[in-house]
C-alpha cells in the first residue's frame, strides 16, 4: 500500500513540474522597413537600400542630374525626378543633347541607361513614375520662353528598358506638375500667373482634354497646384497645394479632392494639415473657414 501510495505521489509531482516548466510559446522577432535614402557629396551620388548600413555609388556624374534648366541646389536631387524603392532605382540624366533614364532592378548590383528619343533640349521640369511592374511614365518641360515652354510624355511598357515619346499636353503655358494614375490616365496641370490649367488623359499621354477642378469658398484663391493623384479603391483622391507663395495657416496645409467618376470632376472634401497648423475645430469646419482673410 505504502509503495503505490509513493507511486502516486511521484506521479503527481512529477505533472505538476510539466506543467510549471512548459515552454513559453516563442516569440516571433519583430521587423522594420529597410529605409532607401541618397546623399550626394563631391565624390557622387551614393544610395543606402538598408538604413545607412551600406552605401553604393550610382554610376553618374552629379551634373548629369541637373543638366538643363535647373539652377537650385545640387545637394538634394529634384523632386520627382527618381525612383527609390527595393524594386526599382530610376533617375532622369542629362537634360541638354540627350536625357535618358538610368535605371536598376537589383538594388545597384547592374545598371542601364534608356534614352528618351527626341526629347526637349534644355529640360526644366522632369517627372517619372511607375504605375505598375511594367509599366512607367515620364514627363518633361523645357525650351522655355518668358512665359512659355513645351511638354512631353514617354510611356514605358517593358518596366523602362525602352521609352516611347507618345504626345503632349496642348498648352503652352508653364507646367506646375502632371502624374498618372494608372498607364492611361493621367493629369497634368499649367500656369505661373493667372487661372491654373488642368488636362485629363485617359490614352497614356496621346491625347488631352482640359477639365476644371472647382474649389468652393475662399480655397479657390488659396489652392492652385495639384501635387499628387492616386487611386483609393474606386475613387481617385488628389492633393492640391498652395504654391510657392502661398500663405494660408504658413503656406503648408493642402486641399484634399476625390473623383468618382474617373477624374473628370473632383470635389473638395477637406483639407490636410501636416504641421498641424490648425485647431481640430478649424480642420473639421473647413466648409466654414471664410473667416481666415
Amino acid at each position: 500500500m505504502r509503495y503505490i501510495v509513493g507511486i502516486c505521489l511521484f506521479l503527481f509531482l512529477l505533472v505538476g513540474c510539466q506543467e510549471e516548466e512548459a515552454p513559453k510559446p516563442e516569440e516571433k522577432p519583430t521587423t522594420t522597413s529597410s529605409v532607401i535614402s541618397y546623399t550626394i557629396d563631391q565624390s557622387g551620388l551614393h544610395i543606402t537600400m538598408n538604413n545607412g548600413q551600406d552605401w553604393m555609388e550610382v554610376p553618374v556624374e552629379v551634373d548629369e542630374l541637373f543638366s538643363g534648366e535647373y539652377q537650385g541646389s545640387k545637394t538634394e536631387l529634384m523632386d520627382q525626378s527618381y525612383v527609390l524603392s527595393q524594386d526599382r532605382l530610376a533617375f532622369i540624366v542629362g537634360g541638354f543633347k540627350q536625357t535618358a533614364i538610368l535605371s536598376s532592378t537589383n538594388q545597384g548590383k547592374t545598371w542601364e541607361t534608356a534614352e528618351l528619343p527626341g526629347a526637349i533640349e534644355g529640360i526644366r521640369l522632369r517627372i517619372i513614375g511607375f504605375t505598375s511592374e511594367q509599366d512607367g511614365f515620364v514627363i518633361l518641360s523645357g525650351g522655355r520662353t518668358m512665359s512659355a515652354e513645351g511638354n512631353q510624355v514617354y510611356q514605358t511598357t517593358d518596366g523602362g528598358k525602352t521609352w516611347n515619346l507618345v504626345g503632349s499636353a496642348p498648352s503652352e503655358r508653364i507646367v506646375q506638375s502632371g502624374t498618372f494614375v494608372s498607364m492611361d490616365l493621367g493629369f497634368m496641370s499649367f500656369g505661373s500667373t493667372g487661372p491654373t490649367e488642368y488636362y485629363r488623359t485617359t490614352d497614356g499621354g496621346s491625347n488631352w482634354d482640359k477639365f476644371e477642378v472647382v474649389l468652393p469658398g475662399i480655397y479657390k484663391d488659396v489652392f492652385s497646384v495639384m501635387e499628387s493623384a492616386e487611386f483609393d479603391g474606386d475613387e481617385i483622391v488628389m492633393q492640391m497645394g498652395q504654391g510657392t507663395n502661398g500663405d494660408y495657416y504658413g503656406g503648408n496645409v493642402k486641399a484634399r479632392l476625390v473623383s468618382d467618376d474617373n477624374g473628370e470632376s473632383f470635389e473638395m472634401t477637406g483639407l490636410i494639415d501636416p504641421d498641424d497648423v490648425m485647431t481640430d475645430e478649424e480642420e473639421e469646419n473647413w466648409r466654414e473657414n471664410d473667416s481666415y482673410y
